[in-house]
């Protein structure tokens, strides 16, 4: 008992210590001598005593435990601890050296606490199984299964009874037994991990995308004995990716059916997408724009950016007024060309990265459309102002003429001047003669210019004589320059071809030119009629006076009908501003130009231009 490695102790049929071995000391650190006398069942822990009392009563009464086995129980440590022991008990109560029952007790305290260590070991690890959210599975070498977690049942879907063994293969989609068999013997015999994407078939139909990651178990003798792994249900992942790449191929369907350009670029203003109609656009293949900057197409984006207009990607700082709309002016690849443009430019950011779309339009059209809906509009008002003007013209033009026949024929009718004043009765019957035929020509100007702008001009072509027009021209205006005072001179080239045309209508050219030569001439100072041949061998007649002149943005004002360059009530020089009108389109209808040269207070030269192919000969 000295030497003996486990507690032996003899203890009373009363159950007290009669002997101790000394490894009562080194197991519970308690000397033997200690004991001597006392009640074993006071070491014992008091949860095990009850089974300790009553195998110690069997002992006393003579009888064996031997059926009952060891007995694992605590015993008091000195120290104030537990230790674990394994007891034997057994009755010596008729051996008359011993005459008391011999326990034996072996200290198993490290062995108990790893078995403990071990059980929950094994706990937490069936619990982290239960609880895992991906399949947990063991198998044997030939892919059978030994092991798997309930998690991994559910994704194959099957039952947990179901999973032993290779029923699990039942349930894979049939394209994918092959492969599966075929990378999974390659595994087992290189012994290298395993990853396969699955798919496994349910009852219902469903099907459930699962990823099976293993790896493989090794014997002592170094052989694959089997394999470990993880079952993924990678489903919803794979819902999600066919989503997302069903929403891109949408998105790039949307965007390269888009009539607008649509370009993407990254915070330094780094291209990273040009749909086609950008390509059409700013003509430039997607590909030779890709990772540009943008201000190679739309120059002035920086000052747009830099003046808070769209503010959209200027390193960390905050994309103020992103998705409004700028107007800008971009560059055309290729002939470099310039054209106006509408941009809008929005912002997302993802994962601390920004990423701005930028819509850009083409605005030429509009632009056009918007100038020519702006002159319309400018031509209308002009019209309704020209048609104003015409109907206080036409009540003034009328109006003087009218008042001097209606108060001479007053007079005339009344005899107001007595029977005997004869000759001043036929002077005012001269002048009424006068004021009729102002009134006949002013009517004759707004017949002639209604019937030139609906196209009724038709040309009565003769030959005509460039000295006889000029002479017949002058005799109508003769009497108008006398009594203005203002002389006419007379210029005609040698030899001057004859002309083909409307004699007519060339006459009524030169008189209203003419005529406002003298109109507006100084008293005193000679206007000037010249003809002469033409550089391309046409003829050109041309009147100049020596009047008030005409500024050139008011030269389009003299060639429009009913408008003169004075249009105030209080104008100086009467007329229904027709001449010039009337005489153009005279001209052009001879297939001739009428060309206006003049500046303010030097006077006006008009030219007529009549072509060549009004030139018929020698006169």
């Amino acid at each position: 008992m000295a030497n003996a490695s486990d507690i032996v102790a003899v203890l009373s049929p009363e159950g007290r210590f009669i002997d101790v071995g000394s490894a009562c000391l080194r197991v519970l650190g308690t000397p033997p001598e200690a004991l001597m006398g006392t009640p074993a069942l006071d070491c014992v822990h008091p949860d095990d005593r009850e089974e300790a009392a009553r195998r110690l009563a069997r002992c006393g009464r003579g009888m064996s435990t031997e059926a009952d086995g060891p007995f694992l129980c605590r015993v008091r440590h000195a120290a104030g601890g537990w230790r674990q022991v394994e007891t034997t008990a057994q009755s010596r109560l008729d051996d008359p050296d011993v005459r008391g029952i011999i326990v034996n007790a072996r200290d198993v305290t490290d062995r108990v606490e790893a078995e403990q260590r071990l059980r929950a070991s094994e706990t937490l690890y069936q619990t982290l199984a239960r609880s895992a959210p991906v399949g947990i599975f063991q198998t044997d070498r030939d892919g059978g299964i030994v092991s798997a977690n309930p998690r991994f049942a559910a994704i194959a879907g099957l039952s947990p009874d179901a999973l032993s063994g290779h029923s699990w293969r039942a349930s894979l989609h049939p394209d994918d037994r092959s492969r599966l068999e075929a990378e999974w013997a390659q595994a087992m015999t290189s012994g290298l991990p395993v990853l396969l994407n699955l798919r496994f078939c349910g009852a219902d139909g469903a099907v459930t995308f699962a990823l099976c990651q293993g790896s493989p178990l090794t014997g002592a003798d170094g052989r694959v004995q089997g394999c470990v792994g993880t079952l993924t249900d990678m489903t919803e992942y794979v819902r999600t990716a066919d989503a997302l790449l069903m929403a891109e191929a949408r998105t790039n369907a949307i965007v390269d059916a888009a009539a607008d350009a649509i370009v993407t670029m990254d915070g330094e203003g780094i291209v990273h997408s040009f749909n086609p109609a950008a390509e059409v656009m700013f003509g430039i293949p997607a590909a030779d724009m890709l990772w540009s900057r943008i201000d190679r197409l739309i120059p002035d984006i920086v000052g747009l950016l830099q003046d808070g207009g769209l503010a959209v990607y200027q390193p960390g700082r905050e994309a103020h007024g992103a998705g409004a709309v700028r107007e800008a002016v971009a560059v055309r690849c290729g002939d470099g060309g310039r054209f106006p443009i509408e941009l809008s430019v929005s912002a997302v950011e993802t994962g601390g990265r920004r990423v701005f779309t930028g819509i850009i339009r083409d605005i030429t059209a509009r632009k056009r459309t918007e100038g020519d809906l702006i002159a319309a509009k400018e031509a209308a008002e002009s019209a309704d102002r020209a048609k104003s003007t015409f109907l206080q013209i036409m009540s003034h033009e009328l109006r003087t003429p009218l008042n001097a026949v209606i108060g001479f024929a007053q007079v005339i009718e009344m005899r107001l001047l007595g029977a005997g004043e004869v000759d001043r009765y036929i002077d005012y019957a001269g002048s009424i003669r006068q004021s009729g035929e102002h009134l006949l020509a002013i009517i004759d100007d707004i017949l002639d210019i209604t019937t030139i702008e609906a196209g009724g001009l038709r040309l009565n072509e003769t030959p005509v004589a460039p000295s006889d027009l000029v002479g017949e021209a002058l005799n109508l205006v003769a009497i108008q320059a006398g009594k203005r005072g203002v002389p006419i001179r007379i210029e005609l080239e040698d030899g001057l071809p004859v002309l083909f045309g409307d004699a007519l209508r060339l006459r009524q050219v030169l008189v209203n030119l003419l005529s406002n030569a003298v109109k507006f001439s100084n008293p005193g100072e000679a206007a000037l009629v010249r003809a002469h041949r033409g550089g391309d061998g046409g003829l050109e007649l041309s009147v100049t006076d020596t009047g008030i002149g005409i500024a050139a943005e008011d030269l389009p004002k003299a060639m429009t009908p009913f408008v003169q360059v004075d249009q105030s009530m209080t104008r100086r020089y009467e007329g229904m501003g027709l001449g010039l009108s009337i005489s153009k389109r005279l001209v052009e209808a001879h297939g001739g130009t009428l060309r206006i040269d003049s500046a303010p207070g030097q006077g006006t030269t008009v030219t007529v231009a009549l072509p060549p192919g009004r030139v018929m000969g020698g006169a």
